[in-house]
């Protein structure tokens, strides 16, 4: 009697073990397949991590293609602001004349109506004073324009590079949200730059220009300090 229980337990014992052992086979085949689709979790991730990178990238090359190619067709073109204006039936003519008489009367460029393009006004809300886009036929006249435009001080009449919305924001966050680091920051030849406190000049570059827009504009306690 006691072989036939010996014999029954022995048996129990070895379904016992034969199960453990079924198990942990069965365990590690769980394992194994949990660690291979962890690897191919992990290899897809990186590819759609490598794949919205290169997305990224295409983005910004289309939005810095757009935006130099926008700019570049205003290379010949400046913006005159403060010159006064009454009249909102005024001609491209009319507006050309009139741009050619206050770079005369202020020493700034004798030029004619053969030098220019196109003028024209840009509408505003009450339609008066409004700027001048000037096309000019000649970028060598642009820039003589532009490098004699300080006589205009103290006339209120301002002469500026004809910039697309992007870049003209940009350049207005570089002065406002950079001013603890930047002491003056201009547009020229299609770029931004800037001097920093420590008279290094530098140019801004497209790639940055996402994080220039996402900074905090200062509060109106700061600019009043200022």
């Amino acid at each position: 009697m006691k072989d036939d229980l010996l014999k029954s337990v022995t048996h129990k014992v070895d379904v016992i073990e034969s199960h453990l052992l079924e198990n942990n086979q069965a365990v590690e085949k769980l394992r194994t397949e949990i660690k291979t689709l962890k690897e191919e979790l992990n290899n897809k991730t990186d590819i759609n991590n490598t794949i919205t990178t290169e997305m990224k990238q295409i983005d910004l090359n289309r939005n810095k293609f757009e935006n130099e190619s926008e700019q570049y067709s205003r290379a010949n073109n400046i913006k005159i602001q403060g010159i006064q204006d009454t009249n909102p039936r005024e001609s491209a003519r009319e507006s050309a004349e009139k741009v050619i008489r206050i770079l005369k009367d202020n020493d700034i460029c004798n030029i004619t109506m053969a030098d220019i393009d196109i003028a024209h006004s840009l509408p505003n809300k009450n339609n008066t004073n409004r700027d001048i886009i000037v096309r000019l036929v000649s970028r060598q006249t642009k820039g003589h324009i532009l490098a004699n435009r300080k006589k205009l001080r103290g006339t209120h009449i301002f002469i500026n590079e004809d910039m697309t919305s992007l870049n003209l924001h940009v350049l207005m966050c570089v002065k406002k949200k950079m001013a603890d680091e930047v002491c003056d920051a201009w547009f020229s030849n299609g770029k931004i730059l800037f001097k920093s406190h420590m008279n290094k000049i530098q140019p801004v570059k497209f790639e940055e220009y996402e994080h220039l827009i996402n900074l905090p504009w200062p509060s109106t306690a700061t600019k009043l300090i200022k």
